[in-house]
């Protein structure tokens, strides 16, 4: 660096001039050298594509197909081989459903058999003790055709039962008439309403219960 801060000027040399070569020189065509050129280019911001390959699928992509299936040209037995396959995948789909609804209903029959002999065995029993038919008596202590308690303790408790029913629907009956009437007459006729007499409360030792 000279004083000044500037570069010293090069040297004057001989310049080397080198005759450019042509194409047919070179054995290269227009379209090949340019390829050539786009090739080797650099700086990674391109991604060069080899015009040969540009028809060509990758191995991973849905277009794939290799020289075997391109080639085939049995498409008939193709369709068919799918249309087979895909039937023997329904018919194995039936045939499962068919197979557990057949265990299933076997089942079923095997548990009504199995209830179907234990209510014959009970019934058996039943008619070999003859408990069931020597007890000939009603769920309730009550005659039917008599109207009458039975005269037991199960029939005092039900008609202990039935009167206290019977003193409180009274009561219940007078306080509905004094709170519907209070003056005890009719105000349409103008008589006098016959007032509800209320019932005594049942005692339960009158019952013996």
């Amino acid at each position: 660096m000279v004083p000044g801060g500037r570069f010293p000027n090069p040297e004057i040399t001989a310049v080397r001039n080198v005759q450019p070569k042509s194409r047919d020189e070179r054995g290269q065509t227009r379209d090949e050298s340019e390829k050539g050129r786009l090739k080797a280019r650099v700086g990674g911001f391109q991604r060069y594509v080899d015009p040969a390959e540009v028809l060509t699928q990758p191995v991973d992509s849905l277009g794939y197909a290799d020289d075997t299936d391109r080639f085939n040209r049995d498409t008939v037995g193709m369709e068919k081989a799918q249309r087979d396959a895909a039937y023997a995948r329904k018919e194995m789909i039936l045939y499962a459903r068919r197979s557990e609804r057949a265990e299933r209903e076997e089942e079923r029959w095997h548990t009504v058999e199995q209830e179907y002999a234990q209510d014959e065995q009970a019934l058996a029993e039943m008619r070999d003790e003859g408990g069931k038919w020597r007890r000939n008596k009603t769920s309730v202590p009550y005659h039917l055709l008599s109207m009458q308690y039975a005269e037991d303790s199960e029939g005092e408790k039900l008609r202990f039962g039935d009167d206290q029913i019977r003193y409180r629907a009274s009561h219940r009956a007078a306080n509905l008439q004094s709170k519907d009437n209070m003056t005890g007459f009719n105000p349409i006729t103008g008589e006098r309403t016959t007032a509800v007499q209320p019932l005594a409360r049942p005692r339960r030792e009158d019952y013996g219960v």
